[in-house]
């Protein structure tokens, strides 16, 4: 048995994209096999994964960042805690709005409703801003992205199933409605 590693399983993911893309510009045959994978991997969200990566983003933020954020700043002025909370709450929400973006530009309708669903799903278990979080600087943080990210849903066309998150996120019935 050799102890050698695979070059392959120690890459970085940017390291790995340069990879894919530098072998399909060498072979252009395998261009369909590889986006038939891409639109495997990006039709089937999991809502409750997706809720859970939510949550996780935005309850695993590190309380510490208020301080380099908050207070008094040169060129800005003052930033209260919850502006400063806000903003950092934000940046780690960002990533899953995009994907939903993309799904939505890429025509996987049903995967965006999946996204959303999850994304909303992770926000609703955010709504009572845990203690030692940045979600307690910033109460109304959940219901408010939830409100953006419905209105962003009829922005987009995606046509979020109410009566089923209705009964997953009853506090919110009015924000379905």
């Amino acid at each position: 048995m050799s102890d050698k590693r695979s070059a392959l399983d120690t890459l970085s993911a940017a390291e790995k994209a340069t990879v894919l893309d530098e072998l399909l510009a060498a072979r252009p045959d395998l261009r369909e096999p590889a986006e038939a994978y891409a639109v495997q991997v990006m039709t089937g969200p999991d809502r409750s994964v997706v809720a859970y990566d939510v949550e996780g983003a935005l309850q695993g933020l590190d309380i510490d960042e208020l301080n380099t954020r908050a207070g008094y700043r040169p060129g800005r002025g003052y930033v209260h805690p919850a502006e400063a909370a806000d903003e950092i709450l934000d940046e780690a929400l960002q990533p899953f709005l995009d994907d939903l973006e993309r799904r939505v530009g890429l025509g996987m309708r049903s995967a965006a409703v999946e996204l959303a669903a999850g994304v909303l799903l992770g926000l609703y278990n955010c709504r009572h801003g845990n203690s030692e979080t940045l979600l307690e600087y910033s109460a109304d943080y959940a219901a408010e992205r939830a409100s953006g990210v419905v209105s962003d849903c009829a922005r987009l066309g995606i046509e979020l199933p109410a009566a089923e998150l209705l009964g997953l996120m009853p506090e919110w019935g009015a924000l379905l409605q």
